[in-house]
């Protein structure tokens, strides 16, 4: 434990690109959703499916975790990011809307899972004073997958097929997964135990019943809002089509920006404040995103600081749940 504590810098350096990879691999689909339903010969409605049943996926990782709970953490991580490379080759090989779904989820599935072993080990790895920050740090490679890698995806696809793409992405999961083989080696000492005595009664107390029901309400709305982002934008104002991309990187900025406030505001008021500070603000950015949709600059400025506030929320959840658990 000393000696990866000592490395902790190079290990959270490894996580972050992994957690860019492994989130751009979900949403890949979110900024070209117009192309893939062109591509495919269906509705930009159906194509969005893709987003939404890697998302599905989340559902399943409880009970994976569960089974699995009892295996070394790192053996577990690895299984994880195994899974999710397994079915992103399926994912690429497959000419069937109705497999590539199929596939998506269970790439959600454990792609899900191992974003929960990620966090847990970078806080278990982290000094308290450190956790909010650590976790900020953790959570900025999913904000950069939006700043930097769908804006890209939208440019690539005039090169490459969405095929391709995706292949670069399962590569780089393999270079994480050698990573991992050699910065995190088994322990004994590092096993998730289950009790499902302790777990339930863990589960059942009104704290962590509040996070995650604050979590299933702010995660759906936030998939809702932003699997369709590029199609609604472009549906209420045409004009901005060439500037997809360059929007989009504005959008991951907001993202990226939001989750380094949170991280900042979490380790000095906390997460139960600062998620009730956010929530509020929240709910009023999406008031005023749904009454200013005849002004173009108004609505998009809107939504850049809907995004924002979105991941400022997010990074309280992800704390908040790893402190009162």
């Amino acid at each position: 434990m000393k000696q990866k504590k000592q490395n902790l810098p190079l290990i959270m350096f490894v996580f972050i690109i992994m957690n860019f990879i492994i989130s751009l691999s979900g949403t890949l689909f979110n900024g070209i959703l117009d192309r893939i339903a062109q591509v495919m010969e269906i509705n930009t409605v159906q194509t969005g499916g893709l987003t939404s049943f890697y998302a599905y996926g989340a559902i399943g990782t409880p009970v994976l975790i569960l089974i699995l709970g009892n295996m070394n953490r790192n053996r577990i991580l690895k299984t994880m990011l195994l899974g999710t490379m397994i079915f992103g080759i399926l994912s690429i090989l497959t000419n069937n809307f109705q497999i590539l779904l199929f596939a998506h989820f269970m790439a959600g599935f454990f792609g899900t899972a191992y974003g929960v072993i990620a966090t847990t080990t970078i806080a278990s790895l982290s000094p308290n004073k450190n956790v909010g920050r650590n976790i900020a740090l953790l959570i900025s490679g999913a904000s950069a997958a939006l700043m930097i890698g769908i804006p890209l995806c939208r440019i690539l696809i005039e090169y490459f097929s969405w095929q391709m793409i995706y292949l670069v992405l399962v590569i780089l999961m393999g270079g994480g997964l050698l990573s991992y083989t050699i910065l995190l080696p088994e322990s004994k000492t590092n096993t998730v135990k289950i009790d499902l005595n302790k777990e339930w009664k863990l589960l059942s107390t009104p704290k962590v019943w509040s996070i995650i029901l604050a979590s299933f309400i702010v995660f759906v709305g936030y998939g809702a809002f932003y699997t369709y982002l590029t199609p609604y934008l472009i549906e209420l104002f045409p004009q901005i089509e060439p500037y997809t991309s360059g929007i989009l990187v504005f959008v991951g900025a907001c993202a990226l920006i939001g989750n380094s406030i949170g991280g900042y505001i979490c380790d000095r008021i906390g997460f139960a404040r600062a998620l009730l500070y956010g929530t509020e603000l929240q709910i009023f950015v999406g008031f005023l995103i749904f009454i200013t949709q005849n002004n173009m600059v108004v609505n998009i400025l809107y939504v850049f600081l809907w995004m924002i506030t979105e991941w400022f929320i997010g990074l309280q959840l992800n704390t908040g749940i790893n402190v009162v658990s």
